[in-house]
């Protein structure tokens, strides 16, 4: 073997004296002390022997603490020409847009429940399968909006606690 990494067998020599030991790529690990999710310890009982986590160790003695954003301060009209987007206009509608969707599918189950009663005079077959089908469309109706509903709220308030924890390490 001509090449000496090829040698299983073949080690690197040891460090010399004075030269620099190799590091971690930027830089040593950090110490435990300085950890903020460091494990604090077992509970403290009263009277037992252990009386705390050791000085250095444990959560540091202030946490920020979350505070979501207000959603006041801007009026429907400013945030709709909010050309930053930084107020959000989707979550102030989406109670009246559910209300109104769910007024919209019933309306929508009542005339295919009409139309099934309508059809009891000439054909009774279509007639029953359209009124069974009438309440059956409306809660598969109000599921899909309530669900699409819900992925939109929930983007948004993803959206918000991520604006929070970017403002609370002073990231922007």
């Amino acid at each position: 073997m001509s090449n000496p990494h090829d040698d299983p067998g073949h080690r690197p020599p040891p460090p010399r004296q004075g030269e620099p030991q190799p590091s971690y790529p930027g830089g040593p690990p950090p110490p435990y002390q300085t950890d903020p999710h460091a494990y604090p310890g077992p509970p403290q009982q009263p009277g037992g022997p252990w009386q705390g986590p050791p000085p250095g160790h444990g959560m540091p003695p202030q946490q920020a603490v979350y505070a979501p954003r207000s959603r006041e301060g801007k009026g429907f009209f400013a945030t709709l020409f909010d050309v930053n987007f930084d107020h959000m206009l989707t979550v102030r509608l989406a109670r009246t847009i559910y209300t109104l969707m769910t007024v919209l599918i019933s309306l929508f189950a009542l005339v295919v429940l009409w139309y099934g009663l309508s059809f009891l005079t000439w054909n009774t077959t279509l007639a029953v399968m359209t009124i069974i089908a009438a309440p059956l469309i409306w809660v598969f109706d109000l599921v899909v909006v309530r669900v699409f509903m819900e992925f939109v709220i929930n983007q948004f308030k993803i959206t918000e606690h991520l604006k929070a924890m970017r403002d609370r390490e002073g990231l922007r």
